[in-house]
């Protein structure tokens, strides 16, 4: 039984020196550079895409409700009428 427990603790063991080996070869011991300006730019960045985001939902909203309350019309109920060669667009175009 002791016999046992000392191959199994020899097998760790070597299998943890092979691990060792292999991630020493694959993740070599290397200076990592600091990302500060990356981090600020891409920080900067988020931040520019994020008011983006929030100006162009507040332009979203606006239209809606101006669309809802009747104060922008379509243009064909404004009494807009399409120009002739516009209007014989489905002929042109096979029909489809």
């Amino acid at each position: 039984m002791e016999n046992q427990n000392n191959d199994v603790k020899t097998s760790n063991q070597e299998l943890e020196n092979i691990k060792k080996e292999i991630l020493g070869k694959a993740e070599p011991n290397k200076k990592r550079r600091s990302l500060r300006f990356g981090s600020i730019f891409v920080s900067g960045l988020l931040v520019v895409l994020t008011i983006f985001s929030v100006v162009q939902t507040v332009q979203s909203a606006t239209i809606l409700q101006k669309i809802k309350s009747g104060a922008i019309k379509p243009a064909s109920a404004a009494g807009a009428s399409l120009p002739g060669n516009v209007q014989d667009l489905p002929n042109m175009v096979g029909g489809c």
